[in-house]
């Protein structure tokens, strides 16, 4: 599996990475700060997932991207937005898979992103707590 994580923060990116490696220690991850880059990365690589942040630079744009990609890829946003608000409604219009909010807990991060690695959720519990 192969997934891209578009954040324009360091840290965020590596807390995700390293989720992910616990989930799958086999995956494949390319990290990306703008959406400018995701664009980039996409027209020479092929994703299974896609991790976006909603605040990053150029994502005003994100909406155009979001109707583009979604019969290619899953797509999850990561957000520091209300649960509620008018740009997350619009998003989840546009078409997004999954929202992960910033205020999760890395329990809830994980529980989120173990959809996306079936075949491995029967010894998630014991090796990612």
């Amino acid at each position: 599996m192969r997934v891209l994580i578009a954040d324009d923060e360091q840290i965020i990116r590596f807390g995700l990475k390293s989720v992910l490696k616990g989930l799958c220690p086999n995956v494949i991850i390319n990290e990306v700060e703008s959406l400018d880059n995701v664009v980039s990365i996409l027209t020479e690589l092929h994703f299974d997932l896609l991790i976006l942040d909603i605040q990053m630079q150029g994502g005003d744009e994100l909406e155009n991207l979001i109707q583009f990609l979604m019969r290619e890829v899953k797509l999850v946003i990561f957000s520091g937005y209300e649960p509620t608000s008018t740009r997350i409604k619009s998003l989840r219009k546009a078409g997004v898979d999954q929202f992960i909010f910033k205020s999760a807990s890395l329990e809830e991060i994980k529980l989120s992103l173990r959809e996306y690695f079936p075949d491995r959720t029967e010894s998630l519990g014991k090796q990612i707590s």
